[in-house]
């Protein structure tokens, strides 16, 4: 890159000119800059495919030369792959909000009895419909509680 201006969320990828320096081959996402230097989050292989390292690069701007501008890999992932991805992470957010209701049993049963009686109540019991609405925001507000709190 010429000119060496990058903004964060762009993506770059060392040039075959700049492969002799300390920054591996790979995708990499603009995660921040400053007047002296570029922060770097790799998110793809030498190949352009999605990596999870957690590896962060720091580059000088004037170093920003041996770069290119690279395609997101999120981007040239297969509609089916993003689709089991996100299935993945609900299942893994149902299995650890459901071991944060079962640490604490008496929470998690009253919310999901408030949330299910202000949600099946009406004509069950003689309440009237903002009483309910009361009883589901209730519920709702414990089980993220819960949720957020996590197991114990």
């Amino acid at each position: 890159m010429a000119d060496g201006s990058v903004a964060v969320g762009d993506h770059v990828r060392p040039t075959e000119a700049g492969r002799d320096s300390r920054v591996p081959a790979g995708v990499y996402r603009v995660v921040g800059t400053d007047e002296d230097a570029v922060t770097l989050l790799v998110v793809g292989d030498a190949a352009g495919r999605r990596v999870h390292t957690g590896e962060i690069v720091t580059v000088a701007c004037e170093e920003l030369d041996t770069f290119e501008l690279a395609e997101n890999p999120d981007a040239s992932r297969s509609l089916a792959t993003r689709i089991l991805s996100q299935l993945a992470g609900l299942r893994w957010s149902l299995w650890l909000f459901w071991r944060s209701i079962r640490s604490k049993p008496i929470s998690g049963t009253t919310a999901i009895t408030l949330l299910l009686v202000g949600t099946f109540g009406e004509g069950i019991l003689p309440v009237s419909e903002t009483v309910l609405t009361v009883l589901v925001l209730l519920g709702t507000l414990l089980l993220v509680y819960l949720g957020r709190a996590g197991p114990a």
